[in-house]
């Protein structure tokens, strides 16, 4: 297992590709711009894409979701309540925030704790909301990806639609409670370590 990060758009997003290198078999995990900067380095990991992920619906998470769709033919998956969230640039926050209509359309949904497969790697779904009400995190056996619930001593915003400072406290302890020392790799900011996060970060 091999995991790209990098750091696309003018929000400086965090876009990861996450590789199982023995099938040469890849996910792209919040495309938020420069789809041709994400597919270079998908072929630099001599790695076929299979499936696009989102940790949640913001724009800035999704910006490139449906080009790469397109261009690929592989499906757009994430929370089953997120899609809509999703499609809806009022939700998104496309409109609040860049003044342009920005959505993407979602093709297979998760239930929390459904697991599937990138190649030989198992992917487990861990629903975290509270950043917005569908946002999830996808657990490896080496790297948790959170989106913007756990992001590099910090943690997301909840004050946008959907966002909920309750469920944002319970999500945290639920990625609190995850066994080992995993690479945190979140929407925004450094690549850290569980217990980095919980030495450092006063929100966890």
């Amino acid at each position: 297992m091999k995991i790209q990060a990098l750091q696309v758009g003018s929000i400086g997003t965090n876009c990861y590709i996450l590789c199982d290198e023995a099938a040469k078999v890849c996910a792209v995990i919040d495309p938020g711009a420069e789809p041709e900067l994400i597919l270079s380095a998908a072929e630099k990991l001599d790695c076929t894409v299979d499936k696009i992920l989102l940790t949640h619906g913001h724009f800035d998470h999704i910006w490139e979701a449906d080009r790469l769709h397109e261009m690929l033919g592989v499906p757009v998956c994430a929370y089953e309540t997120e899609a809509a969230f999703a499609a809806d640039d009022k939700q998104n926050g496309s409109l609040l925030m860049m003044y342009e209509s920005v959505t993407c359309k979602v093709h297979e949904a998760f239930k929390d704790g459904e697991t599937f497969q990138i190649g030989e790697v198992p992917v487990t779904v861990l629903h975290t909301p509270g950043h917005t009400a569908g946002g999830v995190s996808y657990i490896t056996p080496d790297a948790v990806f959170t989106g913007d619930t756990l992001m590099g001593y910090s943690v997301g915003r909840c004050d946008l639609p959907t966002g909920n400072s309750a469920e944002l406290r319970e999500s945290l302890k639920k990625l609190a409670a995850l066994s080992g020392n995993p690479d945190i790799c979140g929407g925004h900011g450094p690549v850290t370590t569980l217990e980095d996060e919980k030495r450092r970060n006063p929100y966890l």
